[in-house]
């Protein structure tokens, strides 16, 4: 048996035990996925299938493996924390260094059982040519020596510098960064393993030393057999250093997890658009800043570099969670990508948001056709009274088309004045008064689209038609033409060229109102807000229940006459410590709430409540207003 492998992983759920089939195309597989969406338990489930398969017949008939899954937490180092770190309080910042020690002679049976570095720590003890392996690459990459010996029964690691003094040291006292390095490559390096799980193993590692030990896990990956150190590895990364995408045929590599409810998802190597120019070309081209995409449950796709410093500057200024909501900016460059970008995204279970400059809906029905010949596309355009999404493209993009053609005098003095018009190549006039008619009408507003023929506001309208769906899918048109044109505090005639120009505009967005903002890029805002799955935060929103839990009695206390007892007292009484977040007082028939704990984000107060008051009303108007 070789490449691909189908293993079984049963996850066990609070609603029911969940199996997943996962396929291994290569000697390393990626699982990827935000916090909280089953990766480690994916990985667990895994080792268990991979535990069988080491025991059945290899490729071509040949013996079983018979070697040893290992699966490695991503708190690997976290017993160790007890002589590196004043864990407890009680070590006055001082932690117990030299006090570090990896377990006894009879732990070394069970080396690799355990999921911390102390299984790969006893495995030097047992293996002095793994020791020599580890000791010849800190040498010569880090000017480090390691030595592992028996004191009274406990193991202990010990490092040397080789760049002046000879004094060895305690590993308690060592760069966490290079101890999860030598426990990592230990387990690499060991041919008793012939599966290896590693959960994080980008944790406490510089981005030289992930990619330094990228290369080592290539290496030796591979179907394990009993003659040589091949082994299965399996990761688990929020690290783009551990994506190796070099060709489109190392995508079926990849897991993608989205939640712990939903069943992972992986592109099999038949799929045919892995085969596509465009995705080739794609691949081949993808930096750092394209993988980080692949993390992303809806990656926004731009035009370029200057589409992309802008929406993180409106991001930033008007508290739009990109990140922390799924997203993430990613430059395309060129409209021309955005088709075959999008598959690939959807074939990772992805759900990526476009944000496109206006040519991208005026030279063609490719891009809006990428959404509206969906199933979700076809649904949304039928509810709209279309018989199919295309249908629904089609149809308007050719009216307009025509109107172009045949009334372009009407509308030549007003598009002949956008930038579409005056940059644009005057040997393609059809594509230029096209890109340049396109703009000026979606920029119109209604009062000055009545000075036009009828003609151009019905076509407005069936545009703003086919915009709303295209937005409710996730594409989203900037009807000014391109970013530039949304610009309000850089003159471009001022600056060298446009990715300068985005900056200028970035630093002027920061000290922009918002409620300005909102309004000159309200293409780009809507794009942003759509692609975010995270809610405002509101910090009022939070601390609702525990006001109304404090104040209902107090209000209580104060219908029924001149209340004696201390406010403050009452609701601790009532709700514990959780009510000094608030300082209640008695005040003329009223109950005066300030806010204590000043961290908190919450305006407005001091809040005052009568007896006749709706406490509920009242108190959430003030702070869901917050």
């Amino acid at each position: 048996m070789a490449f691909p492998v189908e293993i079984n992983a049963k996850i066990s759920a609070p609603g029911g035990a969940q199996n997943y089939m996962i396929s291994l195309n290569s000697g390393i597989t990626v699982i990827l996925g935000p916090n909280g969406s089953g990766k480690t338990q994916l990985m667990r489930a895994a080792k268990h299938g991979l535990l069988q398969l080491m025991g059945q017949p290899g490729p071509n008939g040949g013996p079983p493996p018979n070697k040893n899954v290992r699966f490695i937490s991503a708190g690997r180092i976290g017993l160790l924390e007890q002589y590196r770190a004043d864990y407890d309080g009680h070590r006055s910042g001082t932690p117990l260094y030299d006090r570090a020690q990896y377990g006894s002679k009879d732990d070394a049976s069970r080396r690799h059982n355990f999921e911390t570095l102390q299984g790969d720590i006893l495995t030097l003890s047992q293996r002095p040519d793994i020791l020599v392996k580890i000791r010849e690459r800190l040498r010569k990459l880090f000017q480090r020596d390691v030595f592992v010996e028996w004191d009274a029964g406990s193991l202990k690691l010990s490092f040397m510098r080789l760049d002046g003094t000879d004094t060895t040291y305690s590993s308690g006292r060592e760069a966490s960064g290079l101890m999860h390095l030598v426990g990592l490559l230990t387990a690499l390096y060991d041919d008793e393993i012939g599966a290896l799980l590693i959960d994080e193993p980008e944790v406490s590692l510089h981005p030289q030393l992930q990619a330094f030990l990228l290369q080592e896990m290539t290496g030796v990956a591979g179907y394990p057999d009993s003659a040589s150190n091949k082994k299965i590895i399996v990761l688990s990364t929020h690290s783009t250093e551990f994506i190796k995408l070099d060709t489109p045929s190392d995508i079926p590599q990849l897991i993608f997890c989205s939640d712990f409810a939903a069943p992972p998802v992986q592109i099999s190597p038949q799929v045919g658009e892995l085969g596509g120019r465009k995705v080739r070309e794609l691949v081949s081209r993808m930096g750092q800043e394209h993988k980080l995409s692949l993390f992303a449950k809806s990656p926004i796709l731009v035009e370029g570099p200057s589409d992309a410093v802008i929406c993180g500057a409106l991001a930033s200024k008007l508290v739009i969670h990109l990140e922390a909501g799924g997203s993430q900016v990613l430059p395309v460059i060129g409209k021309g990508e955005f088709p075959a970008v999008l598959k690939l995204l959807r074939l990772m279970g992805k759900e990526p948001v476009v944000l496109a400059d206006c040519d991208g809906l005026a030279d063609g029905i490719e891009l809006s056709n990428s959404f509206l010949s969906t199933h979700e596309g076809g649904a949304v355009a039928t509810k709209r009274g279309f018989a199919s999404g295309r249908e629904l493209s089609r149809s308007v993009y050719s009216d307009f088309c025509g109107l172009v053609s045949a009334y372009w005098s009407e509308i030549s003095q007003l598009a002949e004045q956008h930038q579409y018009y005056i940059a644009g190549d005057p040997k393609d006039e059809e594509r230029r008064r096209r890109r340049a008619a396109l703009a000026t009408i979606l920029s119109q507003s209604q009062d000055q689209l009545t000075e036009l023929p009828d003609r151009w506001a019905a076509i407005r309208a069936r545009l703003d038609v086919l915009l709303s769906v295209l937005e409710e899918l996730g594409c989203f048109i900037l009807r000014r033409g391109t970013i530039e044109d949304y610009y309000s505090g850089t003159d471009l005639k001022e600056v060298p060229s446009k990715p300068d120009a985005a900056v200028k505009e970035a630093l002027f967005i920061q000290d922009a109102e918002d409620g300005a903002l909102e309004h000159s890029f309200n293409d780009v805002v809507r794009c942003l807000r759509a692609a975010s799955s995270a809610e405002k935060l509101n910090e009022g929103e939070a601390l609702l229940d525990l006001l109304l839990s404090c104040v209902a009695p107090l209000q209580t206390r104060l219908k029924s006459g001149s209340p004696t007892v201390n406010a403050n007292q009452l609701a601790r009484a009532i709700n514990g410590d959780a009510a000094q977040v608030f300082d209640f007082t008695w005040a003329e028939g009223k109950i005066l709430v300030n806010l204590k704990r000043k961290i908190l984000a919450v305006a407005g107060f001091p809040l005052s409540i009568r007896a006749e008051d709706n406490v509920v009303e009242v108190c959430s108007r003030f702070l869901l207003a917050s």
